[in-house]
């Protein structure tokens, strides 16, 4: 099934795909799922495509935590993330966070011979594939999102198309980072617990688990999200103790997950999904502007209401690299006060367990 996106180029098609990010970038409604949609319109708009996943992503284990899937089947969602996690292979998305330029596609990488791939292999070989196109979305060293755009009928992507792409980057990483400060809608607090089996069943769960579950799904027909499934494929690795992860929701609310292996073996999986704290969010929220550890302290600290002195004093540097400090903190937030940093940072949701949150950072 070909994704219902555009397919056209040119100027005209990057004109309208980046217009439609810088509209969207100013809809403060826009939500996560429907950030990463707006986001992969527009890079299908340049770069033409048959099947796609576009994935926000959690910012500490780089697993996906939601976003939108067109033209794969729901049964490669877990071999997808196996070869990602496990196999050697071309254009890891760990390896495009560390580039200069995070978009690549793999006949460039396999000089043409994209069989060579384990992936291409394993998938793209079963319906066709030609070729993949792949984007880290970067915000400083934090990757925001990440996304996978496939062809089926025997073309490459060009290099005029990697251009294009890679030229949507910023006004995509404003749209992402948008709707990432959107406050979450009421959701339960009550956790779920699962069991899963080695073939990604579920053997057994909670009572009012579904609520949680049905919030998670990107495919409806699938049992389990693929979210849940690929935090559990992880958990069973040899030497991998627990994975703890954070997911999003269709409703925008943010859920931790845990997935561990029971005793004995690694055949069945427990994870548990329950609400996620302000702890968990407050790091998200800075590490999207791209901040380094010193400017995220410094922020905290900034909004626990210390001035330059009282910072310079915590932090045992001068009031002038406290200064110094916060023009670059002001610049990757684009805001021109103190005031304004706040409010742009801190979405409701957050501020009511900011306490909570800096307390235990």
């Amino acid at each position: 099934m070909r994704p219902d996106y555009v397919s056209r180029m040119g100027i005209a098609a990057f004109t309208a795909a980046r217009d439609s990010l810088l509209e969207a970038a100013d809809d403060a409604t826009l939500t996560g799922e429907a950030a990463c949609s707006v986001v992969a319109r527009a890079i299908s708009r340049v770069a033409r495509c048959d099947a796609l996943a576009l994935m926000s992503t959690d910012h500490e284990t780089h697993l996906p935590a939601g976003g939108v899937v067109a033209g794969f089947e729901p049964a490669a969602c877990v071999p997808f993330w196996d070869n990602e996690l496990l196999d050697p292979d071309f254009n890891k998305f760990n390896d495009l966070a560390r580039r200069v330029e995070p978009v690549a596609s793999l006949s460039d990488a396999t000089d043409g011979d994209v069989e060579r791939s384990p992936r291409f292999q394993k998938l793209y070989s079963t319906f066709d594939g030609s070729d993949e196109l792949r984007v880290a979305f970067m915000a400083g060293a934090t990757c925001l999102a990440i996304g996978a755009f496939v062809r089926t009928d025997g073309d490459e992507y060009s290099p005029t198309e990697v251009r294009d792409v890679t030229a949507l980057l910023k006004p995509s990483i404003v749209v992402l980072r948008r709707a990432l400060h959107q406050p979450d809608s009421a959701a339960t607090s009550v956790p779920a617990v699962l069991i899963i089996d080695r073939d990604g069943a579920m053997v057994s769960a909670t009572s009012g688990a579904e609520a949680q579950l049905d919030d998670l799904r990107i495919d409806i027909d699938s049992e389990i999200p693929g979210t849940i499934l690929i935090a559990a494929s992880k958990a069973r690795r040899r030497g991998v103790d627990r994975v703890t992860t954070r997911v999003r929701g269709r409703s925008g609310c943010w859920f931790r997950v845990h997935a561990a292996a029971l005793d004995g073996g690694p055949d069945h999986v427990v994870v548990t999904i329950d609400r996620a704290t302000a702890s968990d969010l407050v790091p998200m929220l800075l590490s999207s502007y791209g901040l380094s550890n010193r400017e995220t302290e410094i922020v905290l600290a900034l909004c626990r209401g210390l001035g330059t002195k009282e910072l310079a004093s915590e932090l045992g540097i001068s009031s002038h690299t406290v200064r110094d400090h916060l023009k670059v903190v002001f610049a990757k937030a684009d805001v021109n006060s103190r005031g304004e940093l706040v409010a742009r940072l801190f979405t409701e949701q957050v501020l009511d367990q900011f306490e909570e949150a800096v307390i235990q950072l």
